[in-house]
């Protein structure tokens, strides 16, 4: 079993999930011991922010800048998994990545990514009773929810562990393009957004200016973006992408330069796609965040 790498949006809003390592240890060490007791007669509860993906944060258990490590409710004994969660596609297949967040009893969103394996056995959180609401996303397949109730084990404490798996759908519309790509090309490096829908939202264009950073902030149809501190946003208009079957196309010509992809075939994996742009080759990769120009203001 393996626990949810935290990213954490109970009291932080960070901009991506994707923190450096330094940086989660940090997030971690702050809120390791924020944890929500709630006593009812003889039952006692935790909401207990769990971090726990130790190999991945170079621990191995005991204490972590001087915070205990991991946090669990108060019952003796071993901590006990409420929930063991597996991601699988249709077919059962085990997912690469995914992102998971849930509440408890309406208290978080607590939200994380797994992968390598992970997604295989994710442990929500320990000695923790109560209705735990989960949502599960990756790329290429539609959003999936579930809700499980976790109650206490005979001892009146330790929870009854729940074992659940979550099937995620593929999405076969050009939703799948939600989110950021990048591409390095002739025509220069591009970041394209689209939105929960497939619809484009914006673009930076890398040094293609010699005015202010070098860069176009572009915002299509009258769909707004952040844009860089003292830079200005150009507005633009352009067709919607399409999709068919495994097929996208986003086409369109922003202050001269051709921008997106022609008959570009998505990976097995969702996480890159190649094609042709006016009669050169491109590759996009998906990004694990969106930029923070791209983002809504």
């Amino acid at each position: 079993m393996h626990a949810l790498h935290l990213a954490a949006t109970y009291d932080h809003d960070p901009a991506t999930i994707g923190h450096s390592l330094a940086q989660m240890n940090h997030l971690i060490a702050s809120m390791m011991i924020r944890t929500f007791r709630i006593r009812s007669g003889r039952f006692r509860s935790t909401y207990a922010l769990i971090a726990m993906l130790l190999p991945a944060l170079g621990m191995s258990g005991g204490q972590c800048g001087g915070f205990p490590f991991p946090p669990t409710g108060e019952c003796p004994g071993d901590p006990v998994p409420s929930v063991v969660l597996k991601v699988t596609n249709g077919a059962g297949q085990v997912l690469p990545t995914a992102t998971v967040s849930f509440r408890v009893n309406n208290v978080g969103p607590f939200s994380g990514v797994c992968a390598n394996g992970t997604c295989n056995g994710l442990v929500l959180a320990l000695d923790t009773l109560g209705t735990f609401t989960i949502q599960v996303s990756a790329p290429g397949y539609l959003t999936a929810n579930q809700t499980v109730t976790v109650v206490a084990a005979a001892d009146g404490c330790h929870p009854v562990t729940q074992n659940i798996t979550i099937p995620l759908q593929l999405d076969n519309t050009v939703a799948v393009l939600a989110g950021a790509w990048e591409s390095v090309n002739a025509y220069g490096r591009t970041i394209i957004r689209f939105g929960s829908n497939g619809q484009v939202i914006g673009a930076i264009l890398f040094d293609r200016t010699i005015a202010g950073d070098g860069n176009f902030y572009v915002a299509y149809n009258n769909r707004p973006i952040r844009g860089a501190p003292g830079q200005s946003i150009v507005l633009a208009t352009a067709n919607e992408p399409t999709r068919t079957l495994n097929t996208v196309n986003f086409v369109t010509t922003t202050l001269g330069y051709p921008v997106g992809f022609e008959n570009a075939a998505l990976a097995a994996d969702f996480l890159s796609l190649q094609g042709m742009l006016a009669g050169v080759p491109v590759t996009y990769t998906r990004l694990s965040s969106i930029p923070g120009p791209l983002m809504d203001p």
